[in-house]
């Protein structure tokens, strides 16, 4: 069945910078002393790799599985970590991060591998975290073309982040989100990811009402598959967020997409918010709960709604649908308790010129 009304999309924005080209002298992690496949710690060998970069270098990870025992934190400008054919192997699951921690900060290629041993939820626990707390937001930070494979917490968690992207990567087997945004984050891009069975949401925006809005988000073209617990794309709070061209499958017990406020959770209402051309399937139905025995929610493929909000709270504003199709959902297509359809409506409003280097 199809569903939608409006038209418009961000879709400029979706169109990615190539891939750049790793320049003569960038240093090479090995030349401080990593040794690729030695079941040993790396740390220290990263660590002084981390500390010769300077503002704009170059930091290469030759093919090969390095050991990492503790979270690594970028906290240099404009550097990039470049690492095709390269695994970093966490090794204690409270304490796994790789953040990056400065502006522009680019990470392209690596294999990151963890062996998580219960939930977590602290940033150290993230697998990739971009990460800042306070008014000023991180600005210009890239993942693409990573896997992540193991999280005591989210795959890659994006925190007080403006202008970034996380595009072409694969996550799995985290024990919570796969992509988390959250901590009033804002025009940033989540495009043309593979998110397969996670702990929770497999692509979330959430904003809590202690801290600003998330808003102005692209999240296209996204395959998104086996969520046993949460739902598949979720904008908990938030604004200006556009949803396009995804494709969900197999969720267990809840929503394939859900936009809600939640006053248990506390989060900020929804407004400004285009779903479009995804395609979603197989939500809530046996195929799908397989193995699971936690009871569904009941919700349908698409969800809209209010829960436990006070009086007086945003809750949610202009929703628009459009060419959204969905096959086998066990509590039907289009569920709406909150929001108002709209016809048209901004969604994202990105600067595509922000992005050109991404």
């Amino acid at each position: 069945m199809a569903l939608g009304m409006g038209v418009g999309s961000a879709q400029a924005c979706a169109v990615l910078a190539p891939l750049p080209a790793v320049p003569a002298g960038a240093l090479r992690v090995t030349d401080f002393g990593a040794v690729a496949d030695d079941d040993l710690a790396d740390d220290a060998a990263i660590d002084r790799a981390l500390k010769a970069l300077k503002p704009g270098g170059w930091l290469v990870f030759p093919p090969g599985r390095y050991q990492q025992a503790r979270s690594v934190l970028v906290s240099v400008p404009g550097v990039t970590l470049w690492g095709p054919g390269a695994t970093l192997q966490a090794t204690d699951p409270r304490d796994h991060t790789l953040g990056l921690r400065a502006d522009g900060v680019r990470l392209y290629g690596l294999t990151l591998t963890a062996a998580p041993d219960q939930r977590r939820s602290e940033p150290a626990q993230a697998r990739i975290s971009l990460y800042r707390e306070g008014p000023t937001p991180q600005r210009g930070n890239v993942v693409r073309g990573v896997t992540v494979d193991g999280a005591g917490s989210v795959g890659m968690l994006v925190y007080g982040a403006t202008d970034f992207t996380i595009a072409g990567n694969t996550v799995r087997h985290t024990l919570a989100d796969g992509i988390h945004t959250t901590g009033g984050s804002r025009h940033g891009r989540v495009l043309g990811n593979q998110v397969h069975d996670v702990g929770d949401d497999l692509i979330s925006i959430v904003s809590y009402d202690n801290e600003p809005v998330v808003r102005d988000i692209l999240v296209a073209d996204n395959t998104v598959s086996g969520a046993r617990w949460g739902r598949g794309l979720t904008i908990v709070g938030g604004a200006h967020i556009t949803l396009r061209g995804n494709t969900v499958t197999g969720i267990a017990r809840a929503a394939g997409v859900l936009v809600a406020q939640e006053g248990n959770w506390r989060t900020h209402g929804v407004h400004d918010v285009r779903i479009e051309h995804n395609r979603l399937r197989e939500i809530q139905t046996p195929a799908a709960r397989v193995g699971v025995t936690a009871a569904p929610t009941g919700h349908a493929a698409i969800e809209l709604h209010t829960h436990a909000v006070p009086d007086g709270a945003a809750g949610l504003g202009d929703i628009l649908l459009q060419g959204n199709t969905v096959e086998h959902s066990r509590h039907g297509d289009l569920r709406q308790r909150a929001g108002r359809l709209v016809q048209t409506t901004p969604g994202a409003q990105l600067d595509c010129r922000r992005f050109s280097g991404h």
